[in-house]
């Protein structure tokens, strides 16, 4: 710790931008002070927004981080007639423009009839080091979870078992609020969370040294809402859909000068079936074996997720905020399937398994910050803590019935299995950020971070013996394992703007790991601590004129964690198990990016080449064994490159038609050593998303369509395929924009479904998954509240904006 703490003192003698300021106050006719009017800075050149703000409640605007040049401002607010503010000159480093007090002269009555407000916001934003996926224009999301959002945004997808990945690679990093959180692991947890609790989702895709390393594909942060408008607010939505899905949520702040108070619920409910069909064909010297299962079944899921928090402005430059979210899940899974075995086409044996399979999941985060923005406007410090604490439980009872090929009952025809699973973990995170603008050229970024990760997973299998007939203890899979990981880390960032159209950054994370994962069955320890670093370079050339050159590099890694590293199996299937690999290591990854942006008037365009070389990258290998028996397990393989092109456009041909295209297309080149046998493996994969809306009746009316595709994905042993659905979504608002009306189909064409082929030789396995997919959603929104304002326009204003929801 000395050593990160000298480090991090060290990089905060970095440099970085300093750049100018611009304040005024904007007062009515009757010297009231205005707030939430909106200022935008332009630039005589192209007419092209520089920056943008909103009057405090005091009437006051204060602007940072403006550059060096000549600009003229518009400021405008409903009811009022727009101004244009010329002649505004940034000249030197760290000037203070200081505007004045600008009065604004309302409109005559019959002039304010007339006025028309249009809000609208993009359902994908770019930014140089993120995109953001704003849920909330989103229809085709309406009423459902927190996976079907991810599966509409491009490069994103989500299977049928709820693992998220990027760009076809499954390690990402999944945050809550910009955290790592209890509510985004475990089984069920994302589903858990509705589309109606999420105000954006950011995608990371290099992050920069900033970031926690974990995750080589990049990170997904899911921004909560959290509802920041004065008074007292309150919004209901009620979902139901077919084949039995309810959802409802319901959201409350209260805020004024000192203090913003803020609290939502969620509950969720939904039946379904899970159905799933494999056939395994295996050849054992001259015999051919032939397995044959099929799963019919329900699976159910019931979900409370909550937050509730409050902001302290103890100063104008400081608060202090907590909060405390959490979430409960019920899943039930019950099913029968039905095996018959063969040998050289003749039917040897045939049973059915019947399972019963619920689990719950509690979790909870809470919360604390503090931010401190210095008054020299140079910067800010903030400090943060988290503590996540997870819980989950499952039970597996498991029984079969054995035959004979002309349907009479086997010897020893009746087995069971009892499984009980409980899994707990705990995660603690410290951290320290400064940000501190030294002159208009060059700023500085550092850090400290500490994260004490505890997890204790145990196991308890118990059957019926066929000799004894009584039931007895398996110890073979009984066991309970410990895993410590405590990771210290501190990073820092030189940023430098060389001119006007170029500008680079530059860091380094340090980073000091310290894991034990222990077998407490055993006793048996697989301690491993090891150092990293970890760069990243960010380059950005170009202007809104003719567009922006990109090109950034980062180095990430990948963390086992307890259920890659616990060796003994899992019985949902005991001819299909799995298992961890303790001994497998972390692995690393260096990513590079190209790209280029460009917007036109009607056209953007966001295009990036990517390259990925993975070391000891972590896959899921599945190993065959001549008494029928399948294990699926996880390895280092040997070797992993994956480049490939992305391409995201807009199109928005008329004002009531926007369109968002996507498409993703990478080589995969894999090797590895499973069992003693070297496998390769490469292909060519890629996805396209098309999200089309159409808006009508003065933007009151609006039809939503989502389609993709995706292409076959390439593992060291075969191909896994997930099958896409077209959702079409349909919004109406009504009572002053008060109440909204929502009408979906989620998978119109009932497509949707998950398959994935293994061939290693001598062994060939097809598995098809498909679920309940195909629903009809009615969803019912209303907004209402009681604003604190003097001014009566202001209120209409705040109700018609909602700008921070």
């Amino acid at each position: 710790m000395r050593i990160l703490l000298s480090l991090s003192l060290v990089l905060i003698g970095f440099t970085t931008f300093s750049q100018g300021q611009i304040s005024l106050r904007v007062m009515d006719e009757n010297n009231d002070p205005i707030e939430y009017a909106n200022f935008r800075l332009f630039s005589p050149k192209d007419s092209s927004v520089v920056s943008g703000e909103y009057s405090a409640a005091s009437g006051k605007i204060a602007m940072s981080d403006v550059p060096q040049g000549n600009y003229y401002a518009i400021l405008s607010f409903f009811g009022f007639e727009d101004l244009t503010l010329k002649g505004i000159n940034i000249t030197k480093p760290n000037q203070k423009e200081n505007l004045g007090t600008i009065t604004m002269i309302s409109l005559k009555s019959q002039e304010f009839e007339e006025v028309v407000i249009k809000g609208e916001t993009s359902l994908m934003e770019s930014s140089i080091d993120k995109r953001t996926y704003n849920v909330s224009e989103d229809m085709t999301a309406v009423g459902g979870g927190l996976t079907e959002v991810l599966n509409n945004i491009p490069s994103v997808e989500v299977d049928n078992d709820g693992n998220v990945s990027l760009r076809g690679s499954g390690s990402v990093t999944i945050l809550i609020d910009g955290r790592q959180s209890a509510l985004s692991s475990g089984d069920g947890a994302l589903d858990g969370i509705p589309a109606s609790a999420i105000e954006r989702i950011e995608l990371v895709t290099n992050p920069s040294a900033k970031y926690n390393p974990e995750g080589t594909a990049g990170i997904i942060n899911i921004v909560l809402k959290k509802k920041k408008l004065r008074g007292i607010n309150t919004n209901v939505q009620l979902s139901a859909a077919s084949e039995n899905l309810y959802s409802a949520s319901v959201g409350f702040n209260i805020r004024n000068e000192k203090m913003n108070f803020y609290t939502n619920y969620s509950y969720r409910y939904r039946e379904g079936f899970r159905n799933n069909f494999n056939e395994r064909t295996s050849r054992i010297g001259d015999t051919i074996e032939f397995l044959n299962q099929k799963r019919l079944g329900t699976d159910f899921r019931e979900s409370h997720t909550g937050k509730v928090g409050a902001d302290f402005f103890i100063k104008e430059n400081q608060v202090i905020g907590i909060s405390a979210s959490g979430t409960y899940t019920d899943r039930i899974r019950n099913g029968k399937q039905t095996n018959e075995l063969y040998y050289n086409d003749e039917l040897y044996q045939y049973w059915d398994r019947e399972v019963y399979d619920p689990r719950n999941r509690n979790s909870i985060d809470l919360n604390a910050n503090y931010k401190l923005d210095f008054n020299d406007k140079k910067g800010n410090l903030i400090l943060a803590a988290t503590q996540s604490i997870g819980d989950e439980s499952s039970i597996g009872e498991f029984e079969e019935y054995y035959f004979n090929p002309d349907g009479t009952p086997a010897a020893n025809n009746y087995r069971f299995q009892n499984q009980i699973r409980e899994d707990y973990n705990s995660k603690f995170t410290l951290t320290a950020d400064l940000v501190r603008n030294i002159n208009d050229k060059m700023k500085y970024e550092t850090g400290l971070q500490a994260i004490v990760n505890r997890q204790n997973e145990s196991n308890f299998l118990e059957y019926y013996d066929t000799l004894t007939g009584g039931v007895i203890p398996d110890p073979n899979v009984n066991n309970e394992l410990q895993f410590n990981e405590d990771i210290f880390s501190a990073y820092g960032i030189f940023g430098h703007q060389v001119t006007k159209k170029l500008k680079y950054q530059a860091g380094v994370r340090l980073e000091q790991a310290f894991t034990e994962p222990r077998l407490l069955t055993t006793n048996e320890s697989f301690k491993n601590d090891y150092f990293s670093f970890f760069p990243s370079v960010h380059v950005v050339y170009g202007g809104k004129d003719k567009g922006e050159l990109f090109a950034s590099y980062s180095r990430r890694i990948n963390r086992p964690g307890s259920r890659e590293l616990n060796p003994f199996p899992t019985y949902s299937d005991p001819l299909n198990l799995m298992r961890g690999n303790p001994e497998i290591r972390p692995e690393y990854i260096n990513s590079y990016e190209l790209g280029y942006e460009k917007m036109w008037k009607k056209v953007s365009l966001t295009s990036t080449l990517y390259f990925k070389e993975t070391v000891d990258r972590i896959q899921r290998i599945r190993q065959f064994y001549e008494s029928g028996l399948s294990v699926t397990t996880f390895a280092n393989v040997d070797e992993s490159y994956d480049y490939g092109v992305e391409l995201i456009g807009t199109y928005s041909p008329f004002s009531w038609w926007r369109n968002m295209i996507s498409v993703n297309a990478y080589e995969s080149r894999i090797s590895a050593n499973v069992g003693g046998t070297q496998l390769s493996n490469k292909g060519v994969s890629w996805d396209a998303k098309l999200n089309s809306t159409f808006s009508f009746f003065d933007n009151t009316t609006a039809i939503q369509v989502n389609a993709q595709y995706i292409a076959p994905r390439y593992t060291v042993q075969g191909f896994y395929q997930r099958n896409p659905g077209i959702d079409v979504g349909f919004t109406r608002t009504l009572m002053d924009k008060k109440l909204v009306l929502g009408v979906r189909v989620s998978d119109i064409f009932d497509q949707m479904g998950f398959y994935f082929e293994i061939n290693d030789g001598d062994v060939v396995q097809k598995t098809d998954y498909k679920w309940t997919t195909r629903r009809l959603y009615l969803t019912l929104s209303y907004k209402f509240g009681n604003l604190t304002t003097k001014d009566k326009v202001l209120r209409e204003k705040v109700k018609e904006a909602e700008m921070d929801e």
